[in-house]
């Protein structure tokens, strides 16, 4: 069940008895749920009839009501209802007690008390929120309160604000996406994980293991971590599974019992910490080697950037004709309106005129086929680009210049084409080598399957986006393998990119081999 709050309910006996299992409870001790929900961690800690408190914290208020009347009527379980986690309380409890309390955890003062002495809980366990809305008034509060940290993704938040408080010693497992490994944006996240608390088990798996849950863009995953100190937790070794085919395989990782479809990695966290933007790199040692290690980054000898938006594509921008793929909704440009300037400022003295456009991506590799788009381009209308908020007119020093066209939409292979004398859409990733001697050796790497394994371990979601691109690492190969990729990439842009396929494909067979000899 998916709330206002992008809460994502945990309906998984899977899920929730291999994360309380994690735990390692012991009796008495003082258990946090920061997002408590339905109360479906909770059940699972109460099956195991261990005596504990529990600090059950909610935002939606609902939720609080819903399990003060769920847990009032259980034998041996004491319910309160509460606005503070401060009172005094015996050292061992008589029955269970869950304490219900109405809250936002990240703002929640008497947690920045927790937080402050050093940690109060002995174990933490959640399903935070996966990018929950936060109201403009809220987002300054937490930019001010999580410095550095991206406030607009709540898991992160949740899962610092968890850490902080949590005892030495204190163990915590989340259930959340897995794009904290690896997004440039989730760094400085990685670097407070790695440093302050001992990572002992990730588990990555399908979305489609969680009831009702199913992103496009990520998987998820089940972190596994204890508090500790820094020397402590750059000396430790993580365990990575990926692999799952069903979550009922979980509880035989319990047992240290693997499939042979499991992947497992084991990375140091000092090795993680110190490599680029401590990304995890789940990959052979080969492949981690060659990211980890590379003295230059494809940024280093080409611009890479993110094409252009209209505002309204529906509006300006055409299809050829019905059948081009995605074109539902669009207009079928007028054959007698299209122009081939490459004005900056748009052709003057016209009325409605539109130019060839690189959208979307490429049924082919190393060149288009044919123009299947058209952007509208006179004067006015370039004007109106330049204007209005929701346009981007950007990186348009690049525009109609001589580059390589990869699409944003990650997909089974990259087909990486030439373009020129074109405007290319905000789908579209453009690369601009800094010497234009480095383009046909370009265009063959970026069609590589090096390339194409390397891009989807360096940012395992969804998009290409030019920042993670910039980051891929180049290499070259020998002068003489050099010149032969070269003579094969003028000899394909020479052939018929349709009737031509097959010597087409032999030739970037060889181009694949050679790029192939040059990264391992």
């Amino acid at each position: 069940m998916r709330d206002i709050y992008c809460s994502y309910y945990t309906e998984s006996y899977d899920i929730t008895s291999y994360m309380v299992s994690k735990m390692g409870i012991s009796e008495n001790e003082l258990i946090l749920e920061p997002s408590a929900g339905e109360g479906t961690f909770i059940d699972e800690i109460l099956e195991r009839k261990i005596k504990v408190r529990i600090d059950a914290l909610d935002i939606n208020k609902d939720a609080i009501l819903k399990m003060q009347k769920k847990y009032s009527n259980i034998a041996d379980v004491n319910v309160r209802l509460t606005d503070t986690l401060l009172d005094e309380t015996l050292d061992s409890y008589a029955n269970s007690e869950i304490w219900l309390k109405n809250t936002d955890i990240l703002l929640d003062e008497q947690l920045d008390l927790f937080s402050y002495k050093g940690g109060h809980y002995d174990r933490v366990i959640g399903n935070p929120p996966y990018g929950a809305w936060q109201n403009y008034e809220k987002r300054e509060l937490l930019k001010k309160k999580y410095a550095g940290q991206y406030i607009k993704e709540t898991y992160t938040l949740f899962l610092l604000r968890s850490l902080s408080v949590l005892k030495k010693g204190g163990r915590l497992s989340f259930i959340i996406p897995d794009t904290f490994l690896f997004l440039n944006m989730h760094e400085k996240l990685r670097k407070i994980l790695l440093t302050n608390a001992k990572i002992e088990e990730i588990l990555i798996f399908p979305s489609k293991f969680f009831p009702g849950v199913s992103f496009g863009y990520s998987n998820l995953s089940i972190i596994t971590m204890e508090k500790c100190d820094r020397s402590e937790a750059l000396n430790n070794s993580i365990r990575i599974i990926k692999g799952f085919k069903s979550s009922a395989e979980f509880e035989k990782i319990l047992s240290n019992k693997f499939e042979k479809h499991h992947k497992i990695f084991e990375l140091k966290q000092l090795d993680v910490f110190t490599t680029e933007k401590s990304r995890f790199i789940l990959a052979d040692d080969e492949v981690s080697t060659i990211i980890g290690v590379s003295d230059r980054k494809l940024g280093d000898v080409a611009s890479v950037v993110t094409g252009f938006y209209s505002g309204n594509n529906k509006k300006f921008v055409c299809a050829k004709n019905e059948n081009v793929k995605n074109s539902k909704g669009y207009n079928v440009v007028d054959i007698n309106k299209i122009a081939y300037t490459t004005s900056l400022t748009g052709t003057d003295g016209v009325g409605e005129v539109y130019i060839p456009y690189v959208k979307s991506s490429s049924s082919t590799r190393y060149k288009r086929a044919e123009d299947e788009w058209f952007v509208r381009w006179d004067s006015e209308t370039v004007k109106f680009y330049n204007t209005d908020r929701k346009a981007r007119y950007q990186n348009s020093q690049y525009y109609f210049k001589k580059g390589i066209a990869i699409p944003m939409v990650k997909s089974k292979e990259i087909k990486a084409t030439l373009m020129e004398n074109r405007v290319f859409d905000q789908s579209i990733v453009g690369i601009f080598p800094t010497d234009e001697k480095d383009m046909d050796y370009l265009l063959a790497l970026m069609n590589s399957d090096v390339i194409n394994r390397l891009i989807h371990i360096i940012n395992p979601t969804a998009n290409n986006s030019s920042n993670y691109v910039k980051q891929l690492p180049y290499r070259v190969p020998s002068l003489k393998d050099r010149k032969r990729i070269e003579e094969n990439v003028e000899k394909i842009l020479a052939l018929n990119i349709t009737t031509d396929s097959e010597q087409i494909e032999k030739l970037h067979r060889q181009n694949n081999e050679l790029i192939e000899k040059a990264y391992l």
